[in-house]
């Protein structure tokens, strides 16, 4: 069990970061795809010519549903866009785990395979959930085939919204290693949001009836 999803992104990018991404979170996003539950933005990354992408979903869904679905590693490759699977190196408790996760990249592209590290946090005071994504490439030796992904990062956050809604923002950056064209990797990268996102709508409903002592879920007034 881990946050698998930001681990498997189209054979082109990865992941993200708070750490990693620019100072300003509001500055600079250009809208690239929207529909009355999903927007998907892009925005220039200082010092590379790779895009910023951030995902802001509105999902029927609780705080538990959500985590549930992210911390599941065999259904992964079942929404998350190009996914070629997942599985959890070690965790520590609920907080922590290193997750290795292999990206099935389109012909005549070479897969992809990442090492991260993902830390969770809930705000006690707000409920929003925090899931913070940390490149460790050397933590495993890399395998043969499979090109490992130099530089990720990012995080999944899920804020409490009106009753029975929450709000998921899925930002990342990432430098996918290998010979890639810019331009395809852009592409990818908003795809790989866009898609994975559409999908969670569908795929958290498994999950509606997930608890654990580790989410608390806010009350909020209907009014």
């Amino acid at each position: 069990m881990a946050y698998f999803t930001t681990v498997l992104w189209i054979a082109v990018w990865a992941c993200l970061s708070p750490c990693l991404a620019q100072a300003d979170e509001s500055a600079g996003w250009e809208v690239v795809h929207q529909t009355p539950r999903l927007e998907v933005l892009r925005r220039d990354y200082e010092g590379s010519e790779l895009d910023e992408i951030r995902g802001v979903l509105q999902l029927e869904a609780s705080l538990n549903a959500v985590v549930a679905l992210l911390r599941d590693a065999p259904f992964n490759r079942r929404w998350v866009y190009r996914s070629g699977g997942a599985r959890i190196l070690q965790e520590s408790g609920f907080a922590q785990a290193y997750v290795y996760g292999v990206v099935d990249a389109p012909f005549p592209m070479s897969d992809r395979d990442t090492v991260v590290r993902f830390d969770y946090e809930q705000d006690p005071a707000t409920g929003t959930i925090t899931i913070n994504i940390v490149n460790v490439p050397d933590y495993i030796a890399p395998l043969p085939g499979l090109v490992r992904v130099p530089r990720i990062g990012g995080y999944w956050q899920i804020r409490p919204a009106a009753p029975g809604w929450v709000k998921v923002i899925y930002q990342v950056y990432g430098d996918p290693g290998g010979w890639i064209p810019v331009w395809l990797a852009n592409v990818a990268a908003v795809s790989s949001v866009q898609y994975t996102l559409q999908n969670m709508v569908t795929a958290v409903k498994a999950y509606a009836g997930a608890s654990s002592d580790f989410v608390t879920e806010p009350v909020i007034s209907a009014e």
